[in-house]
């Protein structure tokens, strides 16, 4: 086994290793520094052959680079991005994005100190959020064959699962002779297919199993093997954790020791889960819960944002903020700032509590509060997967109307807007002003006087929907001018291109972009919720709103062709 290369080590004169991440059978984990992308952080691998042959090293690199190419045409937001494979010094080396959260199942080591694992709940958005990636990787003809509690990491800046560690590397490393490995080396982790056991095919089926088994070890804290019975050869797990009944059916249904009885594909678990998370949310409606009083700590609860825009849906809770904590410490290394973890998945429910602690609430408070926040940690999922956007029933007109800011009359309300980038100006706003920063963005004067008066008038009810040509005071044209800068401030993260469209899209564009043979490498649903998720960051005060097709339908639009044009090759 070779030493690991000491922080500070320069690779292929341009990865400056930060540390140690990781050291394991197949290979070593270094956190770097892309000195040629601005010191951006990233996962170098490295594989050592245990010979010093050039010439073998270099057809080793040559068949590596050929088999995993698969891996450089990913192109999904929920997996990272392979960038290059290159040899130093005897030594294979592959790169990949950094991601900046922490495994599921580091999370729930921490969570069983305290006696606690996994909910229904959590679980239920877990695995709604990776069954996309899978369909995704499934059409590409790839089998990810490590899915694990260890390979699905929780990124933090957005709450979603990111899957990493590939069966395919580790299945090439051994092939290949990449690494020292022990000679009674196998690949899995307990959570594999038994039918990869005795050699069999990788299909979808068994990525599938291998989620459904990371499911049961994050709601029970136990792994496979400990729950594995010889007599029915799948995994015995009733007695150690109470779910909701078909629930507790799909997830047998996706362990069934033989494929051809599992299910077909992720996209028919997809469909299986979302009544059953329907279902929960509306008899968390209906309990009524007083606060629960507790004399031990109790963990700061934050709901996840919603991913789904446009449609009517019950209001989250206030929560409080969440806690800031410091960065893992095994990437918290000397060069690098830490990083302040963002919140954690909630702990949506005391039901998978393992360890009894002392406390002042009755059973029926517990239960109670179980049913409400388990409800509003699947809201989350349920909206982005059921109700996903206005655009599946919606149609935006054929062509927009030409009305001027004269005659535009609000018919949406809404919540006031972000502070805007102007407030600490002391230049005011005017309505010129507006004009003047509305052509240099490329935008139609149309669209942003429409824009502005959808917003300006749920700000200013008691102007009754007035548009700017019948404000009769200066210092209400000019509140009215300083809502459209604001607004202007938010579109700036859209590409030129899709900005000076505004006010021009339609539905059947969007059609056309998914129609088959126009190369989308999404569906429907997987680019909603990419799109879902940038438009709440940009106007998180339409949630739960029918967005109208004049006004922020047409910047859902948007980001929805910058989205498909970011993922090509």
């Amino acid at each position: 086994m070779h030493d690991p290369l000491p922080p500070g080590s320069l690779l292929f004169n341009r990865y400056c290793i930060a540390g140690l991440a990781g050291q394991g059978d197949f290979g070593l984990t270094y956190l770097a520094q892309d000195q040629k992308r601005f010191e951006e952080r990233c996962i170098v691998k490295e594989f050592a052959p245990p010979h010093q042959n050039e010439d073998l090293l270099e057809t080793q690199r040559q068949s590596f680079h050929e088999s995993a190419a698969v891996l450089y045409k990913l192109q999904h937001p929920q997996i990272p991005r392979f960038n290059i494979l290159f040899a130093q010094e005897n030594r294979l080396y592959l790169v990949r994005d950094y991601v900046i959260g922490k495994s599921y199942g580091a999370m729930l080591t921490e969570r069983q100190a305290d006696g606690y694992c996994f909910s229904q709940a959590e679980v239920m958005d877990l695995m709604l959020r990776s069954l996309p990636v899978l369909s995704y990787l499934h059409r590409f003809g790839l089998i990810h064959q490590n899915i694990s509690p260890h390979s699905l990491i929780y990124r933090y800046h957005d709450q979603l699962p990111v899957l990493i560690d590939f069966g395919l590397v580790k299945q090439l490393v051994i092939q290949l002779q990449l690494h020292p490995l022990p000679p009674d080396i196998v690949i899995g982790n307990g959570y594999e297919a038994p039918e990869l056991h005795n050699g069999g095919k990788p299909s979808p089926s068994a990525d599938l199993y291998s989620l459904a088994a990371s499911a049961i070890a994050l709601l029970t804290g136990k792994e496979p093997q400990e729950l594995y019975s010889r007599r029915t050869r799948t995994l015995d797990w009733d007695s150690e954790v109470d779910l909701q009944p078909d629930f507790a059916r799909i997830l047998k249904q996706m362990l069934h020791p033989n494929p051809q009885k599992r299910f077909g594909s992720a996209v028919q678990v997809s469909r299986a889960v979302e009544p059953i998370a329907t279902a929960i949310i509306h008899s968390s409606q209906a309990v009524q819960s007083a606060p629960v009083a507790v004399s031990a700590p109790q963990p700061k609860i934050q709901a996840p944002p919603l991913q789904g825009w446009g449609t009517a849906s019950p209001q989250l809770p206030a929560a409080p903020p969440a806690q800031n904590l410091p960065l893992n410490g095994a990437f918290a290394q000397p060069s690098l700032r830490p990083v302040a973890e963002p919140p954690q998945p909630v702990r949506s429910s005391n039901a998978y509590r393992k360890k009894p602690k002392a406390q002042k609430q009755s059973s029926g408070d517990l239960r109670s509060s179980a049913l409400m926040v388990g409800g509003v940690a699947l809201l989350a999922i349920v909206v982005s997967f059921r109700a996903l956007n206005w655009v599946q029933t919606q149609p935006l007109p054929t062509k927009t109307p030409t009305t001027n800011a004269s005659t535009a009359v609000p018919k949406n309300a809404a919540n006031p807007t972000q502070p805007t980038r102007e407030s600490g100006s002391s230049e005011k706003a005017t309505v010129d002003s507006l004009k003047e920063r509305q052509k240099q963005m490329g935008i139609s004067f149309q669209f942003v006087s429409d824009l502005t008066d959808e917003v300006f008038s749920a700000k200013r009810p008691d102007l009754k929907g007035k548009p700017v040509s019948e404000l009769s005071q200066p210092e209400q044209q000019n509140e009215w001018a300083s809502v459209g800068i604001g607004l202007l401030g938010q579109l700036e993260s859209l590409s030129p291109e899709v900005r000076g469209k505004l006010g021009t899209y339609q539905r059947l564009d969007y059609d056309k972009w998914l129609a088959p043979g126009n190369g989308a490498s999404l569906n429907a649903r997987e680019l909603n919720v990419l799109v879902n998720k940038r438009f709440g960051d940009l106007f998180a005060d339409q949630k739960g709103k029918t967005l109208s097709p004049k006004t922020f339908g047409q910047v859902w639009y948007a980001i929805a062709q910058e989205e498909l044009k970011n993922l090509k090759p």
